[in-house]
């Protein structure tokens, strides 16, 4: 992304005004030349977020500065390709094909290994990224560079633009600085933030409606609202729940889900939010277009799993927190959890497929295996189904895929035989997902007590 001299400085600040969603704030990005290492901080209120790539770990921080490092293998090579544009040498190699070449410039695609989409570059006749087309995982990313201007050696892009489906920010710097050291820490992720307040053990009455769990809050002094307690979202609220506490908004965009249909959604930051005796501070929550359901008023979801330890007790319609697993009386061997952008995830295995499984406590599907999966493996030849079915909904509109029966589901060391399963074929949304093979939803999760320590990265599965 940065052309420099060989004598040029190996470190570059770039400080920049940002504009995104109806929401003005500023932006600091660090760059390693040497080795692609990347840092970049933007303060916009509650769609704050700070991300970084440490030469080893890719990791993203929300708004509260909660840091969850990035396991999921697709993001995680995703990120090494871009580190590599930002100046990385190695070790991974790419094939590099040229899919156009014009009197103004050239166009080449790059693919690395076990990336399901293509990287496309289009440099300029001065050979200076104008474009990167990042077409790996469900959305496509597009991101193009202006202004260019040389600073001591280094050509820097003084107008940047980052396009999705979903919103469109546009950088434009202020300054560039070159530190003549920068310490390694500076690289990795934060210390999580101290805010959330719990002594003990919380106890929360949990209902089942739709088979996915419901639990009751409170923002601020306002009335108990009826929540999903969803891990594979972040925390919302729909507009008449958000009304019903008068919650203000800042900014406005597009938020999608498992439907084919992008929804309108706003922003705020809320002091106080209470579940049981647990209470959080400071949190971000949108208010999102969504019917999730007659008497429920949205979701609490990563912002809490990320900070306590979680035991969904199915039998006795209880959820329990704590800030340590071993509080919840957790005993035997976990399960490993990474990190996908969209949530937790296991390695699995269903029917002799193997890959990554969300963990998924806001589906009432038992699961779903991903369209990719389903087209690459041919599985609706394979398991003699015809008729195409809607089979749910969510944020977005409704599902479609074939009802089938998976003889053999592995989650570690826990194996389940004959899970009814959904053979998803949407080309859009959160269940196209090329990277991972599977989301698991509540009825197979209610099997057992499952306990999620997501700090940690760990998950039980108990009897």
């Amino acid at each position: 992304m940065l052309r420099a001299l060989a004598s040029a400085p190996r470190f570059v600040r770039m400080d920049a005004d940002v504009a995104g969603s109806g929401v003005h704030g500023t932006a600091t990005l660090l760059i390693d030349r040497a080795t692609g290492r990347t840092l970049e901080r933007v303060v916009a209120g509650p769609l704050s977020t700070i991300d970084g790539f440490d030469g080893a770990r890719a990791w993203h921080a929300d708004a509260t500065g909660m840091p969850m490092v990035i396991g999921n293998a697709e993001a995680r090579r995703d990120a090494l390709a871009w580190a590599h544009l930002f100046g990385r040498a190695g070790p991974e190699r790419a094939i590099v094909v040229p899919l156009a070449r014009r009197p103004n410039g050239a166009t080449v695609r790059i693919r690395y290994a076990g990336l399901s989409g293509p990287i496309d570059v289009t440099l300029d006749r001065r050979g200076r990224v104008r474009s990167v087309d990042d077409e790996t995982a469900v959305d496509p990313v597009r991101t193009t560079f202006g202004a260019f201007r040389s600073v001591r050696g280094v050509t820097v892009p003084y107008t940047i633009v980052q396009s999705s489906p979903f919103a469109t920010w546009r950088y434009h710097v202020r300054a560039v600085t070159f530190p003549h050291d920068v310490v390694a820490a500076a690289f990795g992720p934060p210390p999580p933030p101290d805010d959330v307040r719990l002594s003990g053990v919380a106890t929360v009455p949990m209902t089942l409606p739709g088979e996915t769990p419901v639990v009751a809050i409170r923002i601020g002094a306002g009335p108990p609202l009826h929540v999903l307690l969803d891990s594979g979202s972040t925390n919302y609220l729909i507009p008449s729940a958000a009304a019903r506490i008068g919650l203000r908004t800042v900014g406005e965009d597009k938020s999608g889900g498992v439907g084919p249909q992008l929804v309108r959604e706003r922003y705020a930051t809320v002091r106080r939010v209470a579940i049981g005796a647990a209470v959080l501070v400071n949190q971000p929550f949108a208010v999102v277009d969504d019917r999730p359901g007659p008497g429920i008023d949205g979701a609490i979801g990563q912002e809490l799993l990320q900070r306590l330890a979680v035991a969904f007790d199915f039998h006795r319609h209880v959820v329990r927190l704590a800030r340590r697993a071993a509080e919840l009386g957790v005993t035997g061997r976990a399960i490993p959890i990474d990190f996908a952008p969209s949530g937790p995830e296991v390695a699995g295995e269903v029917d002799g497929l193997r890959g990554a499984i969300a963990i998924d406590t806001g589906s009432g599907v038992a699961l779903d295996v991903m369209s990719p999966f389903v087209r690459k493996h041919q599985l609706a030849r394979r398991y003699r189904v015809r008729r195409l079915m809607t089979t749910g909904s969510g944020i977005g509109g409704a599902t479609v895929g074939y009802f089938a029966t998976a003889r053999t589901l592995r989650l570690g060391g826990v194996t389940l035989h004959d899970v009814p399963m959904v053979l998803d074929t949407m080309t859009t949304g959160a269940l196209a997902d090329p990277t991972q093979l599977g989301n698991l939803g509540v009825p197979v999760l209610r099997r057992f007590t499952t306990v999620l320590d997501e700090r940690n990265g760990r998950l039980w599965l108990l009897p």
